[in-house]
């Protein structure tokens, strides 16, 4: 097995040499110990069923259903299908967009430590990626921002450890505008999802070291600092992660399959359009993990 970084300080590798569907215990062992050392991972020319996608995947972590239902794989809960088809009613044959916007999967959620994959049963030269911001070394460089630490509201690092951030499912940025409605969610769907609080710099539940977390998206509020203020505040630390940490996007080919960690990346979808050519169109599955109740390893 052989990594090559794909961007600066570490952020995303891509992993030859790994075969997902017969992958052994050890290696599946060092593949997670490169997820939480390169936060994105690359692994191309892999063939897997549902079953055997969704099986290697409960080796990292247990498996999430998702929200959408009626997107899902037929008999798996927990494999969304990300697509760009449009079929001939006009209904879509999966999640169109993939998240357009800045945001780390499930981070409404109170449980922290999701892990999430997507792999390329069917892609295009036409279709569009996924990129990703690295969150790694935000802390690291903070102290050399005091623009941003004075609009958190503090006069050092120490004080922003003692921050919350309050989350809710969506787009802090489109809600703003009063989009809400666009996500399509039913009231029972909502309910569902009441969101939660959590740190600005959170702790890795598998590696124990200290990071920013997940300040676009789902991220609505900072405790404690008035509305406009709070706003300012996670646009400017957006804005910071955005310009100045590592960065890597993706381009799909069939066979692609792609994992990340949510506690210290935020990632996107990227020029993806609506086709009615299902031949020049994408088809992703996409799986959640939570860390917690990983499948044992077995020798």
């Amino acid at each position: 097995m052989r990594t090559t970084p794909l961007g600066a300080r570490e952020f995303a590798g891509e992993v030859t040499g790994f075969d997902a569907a017969s992958a052994t215990a050890q290696e599946i062992g060092e593949l997670r110990t490169l997820l939480h050392r390169h936060r994105v991972l690359v692994l191309r020319g892999q063939s897997l069923s549902p079953r055997r996608y969704q099986t290697f995947m409960e080796h990292f972590g247990r498996p999430v259903p998702h929200v959408l239902q009626n997107l899902t794989v037929p008999g798996f809960p927990s494999i969304l299908t990300i697509s760009d088809y449009v079929k001939p009613d006009g209904t879509p044959f999966g999640v169109l967009d993939g998240g357009a916007y800045w945001h780390a999967d499930m981070s409404y959620l109170q449980d922290l430590g999701i892990a999430t994959s997507l792999y390329a049963v069917r892609a295009a030269e036409r279709s569009g990626g996924t990129a990703f911001a690295d969150l790694a070394s935000a802390l690291e460089l903070l102290p050399s921002r005091p623009d941003l630490l004075e609009l958190l509201g503090c006069e050092s690092v120490d004080e922003v450890l003692a921050l919350d951030v309050v989350h809710r499912f969506g787009n802090r940025k489109a809600l703003r505008d009063d989009t809400a409605a666009k996500q399509n969610l039913s009231q029972e769907q909502h309910a569902r999802l009441r969101g939660a609080r959590h740190k600005l710099i959170e702790t890795h539940p598998v590696t124990g070291g200290r990071g920013l977390f997940a300040p676009s998206g789902s991220a609505m509020s900072v405790v404690g600092l008035p509305d406009a203020r709070s706003e300012l505040a996670l646009d400017a630390l957006e804005e910071f992660v955005l310009k100045e940490l590592p960065g890597y996007t993706h381009r799909y080919r069939p066979g692609d399959l792609v994992i990340w960690d949510n506690m210290s990346t935020l990632h996107r979808g990227t020029g993806v359009s609506p086709t009615r050519d299902l031949e020049d169109s994408r088809v992703l599955h996409r799986i959640n993990v939570r860390y917690a109740g990983a499948r044992e390893l077995a020798g």
